[in-house]
């Protein structure tokens, strides 16, 4: 029922709360936490959480912002994600917007896929570790 792989199971001093729709419920409306998200019911509407795991049984319809989506059951919407893993027999319907992306064997995608903008905090990480510059050239060293 629930996926293991997921970092639920795994950081149990997080202090994050996991939020479950169980099999057999039929949920419409908003859900905005700080926590996780387990979906094996249906549901419409909007999530807003840390990670969102959709089991196998689940359905979703509607809008999905998250840093991790799993998804293993059937989703339909618009997804702006930072790491999206769409697991064996998972299948996304719609418009996604990801930093990274995991598609295994056997997940399906219909729909459009783009790469989520940096924000330009972590542009600004990424330049000051290259010591100002967005580029690794080594122009003049001979």
């Amino acid at each position: 029922m629930f996926l293991k792989s997921s970092k639920i199971f795994h950081d149990k001093n997080s202090g994050s709360s996991l939020s479950i729709i169980a099999q057999g419920i039929d949920f419409s409306g908003e859900v905005h936490t700080e926590g996780d998200i387990h979906l094996d019911g249906q549901m419409k509407g909007n999530i807003k959480a840390q990670e969102v795991v959709i089991g196998p049984e689940g359905v979703f319809e509607g809008e999905i912002t998250a840093d991790i989506l799993v998804v293993s059951g059937n989703i339909k919407g618009k997804f702006t994600i930072k790491n999206l893993h769409i697991k064996k027999n998972g299948l996304l319907q719609g418009k996604a917007k990801y930093e990274i992306i995991v598609v295994d064997a056997g997940g399906n995608i219909q729909g459009e896929l783009g790469i989520l903008k940096q924000n330009k905090s972590n542009k600004a990480n990424k330049d000051n570790a290259n010591g100002g510059n967005s580029s690794n050239n080594n122009l003049g060293n001979k």
